[in-house]
């Protein structure tokens, strides 16, 4: 369709592709919760109460660090009186889900709702105005790409602390390197280039 230089085709697939990458999201955490080494049935029951996928993701890796460093449900992790680096993980993964899995995970929920040109409130009683067009092509795929080594970092977490410590630098390091391109700023030569290479 970008060859074609197919705008409408491009315009659906767009919201096709982001929908389907906040589809694996979902599906991926499903997936981490019910690793039998990973969550007991309570913590299985708590993180199915959470009304929102973020919601879910942010509970599980709340969870998981509860879990693996001790910290008792009633203490805020920051003032738990862990090491300093374990607060600043707890905080590094928060961030990621709220910058980089929220925007997939909600796009997901509006396209999904048919939200595609009126976005509505969220007692879908009345429009809140005009719905933000789709990531390109570049940013979908680079934000999917961020997503699958963020859940590999909750996994890990979930399952074991010495993997955790081992691997999370390695980890967080793929999500940075792609994180100065993950607005797909680059799509234009991407595109131009896909269209010459059709000529060609």
């Amino acid at each position: 369709m970008i060859r074609q230089g197919d705008a409408p085709g491009i315009a659906f697939s767009r919201r096709m592709h982001s929908l389907m990458v906040g589809m694996i999201a979902e599906a991926r955490l499903r997936k981490i919760a019910h690793d039998p080494n990973g969550f007991n049935e309570r913590e299985r029951g708590l993180l199915a109460g959470s009304k929102s996928q973020i919601e879910r993701w942010k509970a599980a890796v709340d969870f998981a660090f509860r879990r693996q460093y001790a910290i008792p449900m009633h203490l805020e992790i920051q003032h738990s009186g862990v090491e300093s680096a374990v607060i600043s993980r707890h905080a590094i993964i928060m961030d990621m889900l709220d910058g980089d899995l929220r925007p997939i995970i909600e796009g997901r929920n509006k396209t999904a709702h048919g939200q595609w040109v009126w976005e509505l409130n969220s007692s879908e009683t009345n429009f809140k105005g005009r719905a933000a067009d789709p990531m390109n092509y570049l940013a979908i795929s680079r934000r999917s790409e961020v997503i699958d080594n963020l859940a590999e970092i909750v996994h890990i977490l979930i399952v074991s602390e010495p993997a955790f410590q081992r691997e999370f630098d390695r980890l967080y390091g793929k999500i940075i390197s792609l994180r100065s391109a993950i607005d797909g700023n680059d799509y234009p030569e991407f595109e131009a280039d896909i269209r010459s290479s059709r000529r060609r």
